[in-house]
């Protein structure tokens, strides 16, 4: 339950001190003079001459809690089909657990970042805009690959060690299509899918006839998948990606780190929400959410606003944070009080020297380095960028660049690290978390329970999408379709009264 004392998190950070300044903070403590970019507050279609709600008792159609990619899509959709539409976001920005930053005056994506044609919800989007996209040329075309094995670095051409590590990954998957015939049905093959969802991706990788080098190699792969430790992902969030794929493994790479928005994931937000009639209110956390037969009440610290509907937009592991009355089904409340496993460490490393195309890899537990993979971003005159990922935030401070290049060295030797950047998802209160990584057994446990709607309030998020869940892709889905019930719910309701 919300209250004053549940204003801070049980990681000491305080909703209202992070509002406070919390985001800036975490950039100039990076000591890197990054500049955070943000979406204005004004609504957009503010010179539209706007109608009211289509109840009397109510100041809003529908209220969206969060203002991530989900929440966002959702109150398009609404504000389109004529409704009067409200987002609330805590944060003082727009975009969730997307966030375009800079580092040394260039731009980075702090959280969500990549786009593909497989993904068909944000590729729509991206072709809809006329957004251009470039690439990640580590992952697109990586020239060199560096590995941990039995806590030994190798080094080959990617060609040489792509047999070793596509060798590993034919047997993995093999699998995947009868677990996912359909990868955006999740429950197509729910028979095969429920023998598997209980295993955990190590699990099943130490069941296989695999080298211990491929199991290395495999382990640093799962782990920068699920953004934690293998243990704690679930095999059928492995499948997933890879049957969304296309069940091919080229298609996979390109698929979850190639392409990017070259204007950035905020430049998508932004075209999103100029192309609707959605009021936005920034820095606004949500208290309590109290619904009856005609309307629900929405408790900020600031008063309460009426609405004929809600659309929970937040990261599944901030769901139990509200007040909800009636409470939350059991399903909703037992998945968000266990979270999901996405809490790994994502950042960009600026180092003076050019290193070429490199991908490396690493398993999650090893005595060299804390990075589970590192690849580059690209090579420009002030040396490479490169981006990292590690699987548990306690294992490297991403913005201490002498600690970076320590852990840097046994990898890359000799290389001189200029400045290092990230930001701690888990310490945001309004994340508590990486990307969506479902647990074993989550996902047919919880999955069509946290898609219900309850009463006049309707869930929507990338963390709950049939298909690309943890990614942009599945928090448009979500929202798009969320959006879609929830309009049909009101004008239905409306012309039945």
């Amino acid at each position: 339950m919300a209250n004053d004392k549940d204003d801070i998190s049980k990681d000491g950070v305080s909703r209202r001190k992070f509002l406070g300044g919390a985001v800036i903070g975490a950039a100039a403590a990076a000591g890197v003079g990054s500049q955070i970019l943000s979406l204005s507050a004004t609504a957009q279609g503010a010179d539209k001459e706007r109608v009211g709600p289509l109840q009397s008792n109510v100041d809003y159609d529908a209220v969206v809690i969060g203002g991530g990619f989900a929440g966002v899509t959702a109150a398009r959709e609404l504000s389109r089909s004529g409704l009067k539409t409200l987002v609330l976001e805590g944060r003082s920005r727009l975009g969730g657990r997307t966030f375009t930053s800079k580092l040394d005056g260039e731009k980075v994506e702090l959280g969500g970042t990549w786009v593909h044609w497989t993904q068909p919800n944000v590729w729509t989007e991206v072709m809809h805009y006329g957004l251009e996209i470039e690439e990640t040329v580590g992952l697109a075309s990586p020239e060199t690959v560096i590995w941990v094995t039995d806590n030994q670095v190798k080094r080959a051409p990617a060609a040489e060690a792509f047999e070793i590590f596509g060798a590993a990954c034919t047997e993995y998957y093999k699998e995947a299509h009868n677990i996912y015939p359909r990868p955006f049905d999740p429950f197509f093959a729910k028979k095969a899918l429920q023998e598997m969802d209980g295993l955990s991706a190590s699990e099943y990788l130490n069941k296989l006839p695999l080298t211990r080098e491929q199991k290395d190699m495999m382990d640093s792969w799962l782990s920068g998948n699920g953004h934690n430790y293998p243990e704690t992902i679930a095999y059928s969030e492995i499948m997933r990606w890879f049957a969304l794929s296309n069940f091919n493994m080229p298609t996979m790479f390109d698929s979850i780190a190639r392409y990017k928005i070259k204007s950035g994931t905020v430049s998508l937000l932004e075209a999103m929400v100029a192309e609707s009639d959605m009021e936005i209110q920034l820095s606004t956390p949500v208290l309590k959410v109290k619904q009856d037969s005609h309307r629900v009440l929405i408790t900020t610290e600031e008063g309460t606003i009426a609405a004929s509907a809600v659309v929970m937009a937040v990261p599944l592991n901030t769901m139990g944070d509200v007040e909800y009355s009636p409470r939350l089904s059991d399903a909703k409340s037992e998945i968000a009080s266990q979270g999901h496993a996405g809490k790994g460490v994502k950042g960009y490393i600026r180092i003076k020297q050019d290193v070429g195309n490199v991908m490396t890899y690493a398993p999650a537990r090893n005595d060299v380095t804390p990075f589970t993979s590192v690849f580059t971003d690209h090579v420009g005159e002030n040396g490479t960028l490169l981006i990292a990922f590690s699987a548990d935030p306690k294992l490297i401070d991403i913005n201490d660049s002498k600690a970076v290049e320590k852990a840097l060295h046994p990898l890359l030797p000799g290389v001189e690290v200029t400045s290092s950047y990230g930001y701690d998802w888990n310490l945001d209160p309004f994340s508590k978390g990486t990307w969506c990584t479902y647990r074993p057994g989550q996902t047919t446990r919880y999955l069509t329970e946290l898609q219900k709607r309850e009463g006049r309030l309707f869930f929507a998020g990338s963390d709950m999408a049939n298909g690309w869940r943890g990614f942009i892709d599945g928090a448009i889905e979500s929202g798009r379709e969320v959006g879609y019930q929830v309009a049909s719910y009101l004008k239905g309701k409306n012309s039945n009264a």
